[in-house]
């Protein structure tokens, strides 16, 4: 058996816990309705309880998991309303985001962008996650150019929440749009809105029945080998 260290009085410590926790939780390797075991996830991690117990429920406070009084802590379900509910609450702060990066962005910001997008991965080889991590790092660095970073910390959270049904949607995909990103780019740095937030729209928003679908595959997906999991 592995030897449980007190990290508990270890702030770093204790951030990493919760780092390592959130990965788990955001790719439903806690399946949905599933019970949390504390004790092995403890000795998986090589922790104690207190700094385990700190991460799980910041998670729940963040909507990674769940919990009950007096059964403990549980993975969270793939709700299909909930994540529209975050897909529509993305399509609104990207909105918000983009008139103020127009405004705002310096132009080394927007030359900086523009190059990050003509090094986007493509999706093929089983690199979709690649695929997923440029896309939510373009988005973000867009964000930071509002040069505000309560839109980038607000961003990070709806990202985190929907990243598994956005990594199943892409991966459901036969191809992916190369130069999308390049196009939004070179629109943002003409600092054209309207054209900007035409684009954004018809990328973000999703149907709620298109969700079901995404979800579908997704519960497929849980219940396969860890090893062909994400």
């Amino acid at each position: 058996m592995k030897t449980v260290r007190n990290s508990a009085v270890n702030p770093a410590s204790t951030g990493r816990v919760y780092e390592r926790i959130k990965v788990m939780a955001m790719t439903y390797q806690f399946r949905p309705g599933e019970r949390i075991n504390e004790i092995a996830l403890a000795e998986q991690l090589e922790v104690s309880r207190t700094p385990l117990r700190e991460a799980l429920n910041r998670l729940v406070s963040e909507g990674f998991v769940t919990t009950v009084p007096g059964r403990g802590f549980f993975g969270r379900m793939l709700d299909a309303k909930e994540i529209h509910n975050l897909y529509e609450l993305r399509v609104s702060l990207e909105e918000a985001i983009i008139r103020l990066a127009c405004e705002r962005a310096t132009e080394e910001e927007l030359a900086a962008l523009e190059e990050f997008a003509q090094s986007r991965p493509t999706q093929e080889n089983g690199k979709s996650l690649e695929a997923l991590r440029h896309d939510e790092e373009f988005h973000l660095r867009i964000a930071g150019m509002t040069h505000n970073p309560e839109f980038v910390r607000l961003l990070e959270s709806i990202n985190s929440r929907i990243h598994f049904v956005r990594w199943i949607d892409m991966r459901r995909r036969e191809r992916l749009d190369m130069m999308a990103h390049v196009r939004f780019a070179q629109l943002l740095r003409r600092r054209d809105v309207a054209a900007c937030l035409t684009d954004s729209s018809i990328v973000i928003r999703r149907r709620y029945s298109e969700i079901v679908d995404v979800i579908r595959s997704g519960i497929a997906e849980i219940y396969m080998a860890p090893d062909e999991r994400i």
